[in-house]
């Protein structure tokens, strides 16, 4: 390979931005691609929900009158293409659209529950019972069980009185449980908000996605308690698109799905780079600091000490408590044991970004203030010309495309 060959190199960012360079082959350790979207959502559904994995046909576990609710991953991609599928299928099993509710979190970004409801079908958006979990509400909840651990289970009544229950939702890597899906929209975020600040934490560096975790064991079991059969797992694209969708037994689904999001979305290169050039789409719950804890976690990773971490974002919004909290600080890791004692909602992101900050130096193309990111112990990037002229540098580059949905390490030897 001559020293003029160049590696061309494409990320999407945001919601609108399309970064484009070439950097020379000999430099880049790693340029890591997302995989291609579904070219049709609709097809792909009905061949799934045809071929259950492990189960008997849907229309086999369902019966006319029967209370159907549909628990929706907010950060599913394809959600309500995928609940329009859903919703075909139950009318031609003779499910009345009035025992149908489709049950979503509540979420931080503005819209989020609207958003999805006018992506479905108009005789769904007008006509199918629409909730979004209060977990304040106790008049919302209802008793489940006690766990193996003496934990009392309280759960949205719209689980608990329903004949049938359907999780949607998004797998995915999550620094709390190692795999999000498999049943993880359900407990905590259709708890009681004393169940969802309980299992706030901060991340488990020293393991693998695939290491035990106590709350991901809980979260089994409440799944077990409550009897959930049917799932639907989905493998993000880049965006908002789907990679791929399994639709079976819980414990099938969530299981290929966990080996297809390995193939596709772990970043394994052999070296560590001098410098990590990252790209975070705005997903389905839209575009967020808290976006940021998981692609820092992945830098961190594989960059060097001291190296640098460019971050493609169109980020413009507010500062959670825990970002709050991290910008009060005079270095990144003052703020650990706050974080921890106050144990903010976006604690995780907080504390990876502290941990990001001490390690290396961390540049952020953003549409937030300048003044307000460095405060956050970051650069702030005004143009991408600024990262072009980053990487007109002898360093070695890693590159990694949609890298809110990766999960980095090392290769192992």
């Amino acid at each position: 390979m001559s020293l003029t060959d160049t590696v061309k190199i494409e990320l999407k960012y945001g919601q609108t931005g399309d970064f484009q360079c070439e950097i020379p082959s000999e430099r880049v350790i790693c340029y890591h691609q997302s995989p291609e979207p579904l070219s049709d959502v609709k097809q792909k559904m009905q061949q799934a929900l045809n071929s259950p994995l492990e189960l008997p046909p849907l229309n086999l576990a369902i019966v006319p009158g029967d209370k159907i609710t549909i628990l929706v991953d907010p950060q599913a991609p394809e959600a309500g293409t995928i609940i329009d599928a859903v919703w075909a299928y139950l009318l031609k099993c003779g499910i009345s659209i009035e025992d149908l509710t489709i049950l979503q979190a509540a979420i931080d970004s503005e819209g989020g529950a609207s958003d999805l409801q006018n992506s479905v079908s108009d005789e769904l958006q007008q006509q199918a019972n629409w909730v979004v979990h209060n977990p304040e509400s106790q008049d919302d909840l209802g008793y489940l069980g006690t766990s193996t651990g003496g934990e009392r289970i309280y759960l949205s009544r719209h689980l608990l009185e329903a004949d049938f229950i359907l999780p949607i939702e998004k797998v995915g890597y999550d620094p709390l449980i190692g795999y999000a899906g498999g049943g993880s929209s359900l407990y905590p975020g259709f708890s009681s908000m004393e169940a969802i600040v309980r299992s706030r934490g901060q991340s488990h560096r020293e393991l693998t996605p695939s290491d035990s975790r106590p709350l991901r064991q809980l979260i089994d079991e409440v799944g077990w308690m409550l009897g959930l059969q049917y799932s639907l797992q989905v493998i993000p694209a880049g965006g908002q698109q789907a990679a791929d969708i399994i639709f079976g037994s819980l414990e099938a689904a969530f299981r290929k799905g966990k080996e297809l999001l390995d193939r596709v979305w772990r970043v394994e290169p052999e070296y560590k780079a001098e410098m990590i050039l990252v790209a975070i789409e705005s997903g389905p719950a839209g575009h967020q600091w808290n976006q940021l804890g998981s692609v820092l976690e992945t830098a961190r990773n594989l960059v060097t000490q001291d190296g640098r971490v460019v971050l493609l974002t169109q980020i413009d919004a507010d500062f959670g408590e825990g970002m709050q909290l991290l910008a009060s600080c005079h270095e990144p890791l003052d703020a650990i044991k706050p974080l921890r004692d106050k144990l903010p909602l976006d604690l995780v992101a907080a504390t990876q970004l502290a941990l990001a900050g001490d390690w290396a130096l961390v540049c952020l193309l953003s549409q937030a203030d300048s003044d307000r990111v460095e405060d956050l112990f970051i650069i702030p990037l005004e143009d991408e010309a600024e990262i072009r002229r980053l990487l007109q540098t002898d360093e070695t580059v890693t590159v990694i495309a949609s890298a809110q949905h990766t999960y980095g390490q090392l290769k192992q030897v």
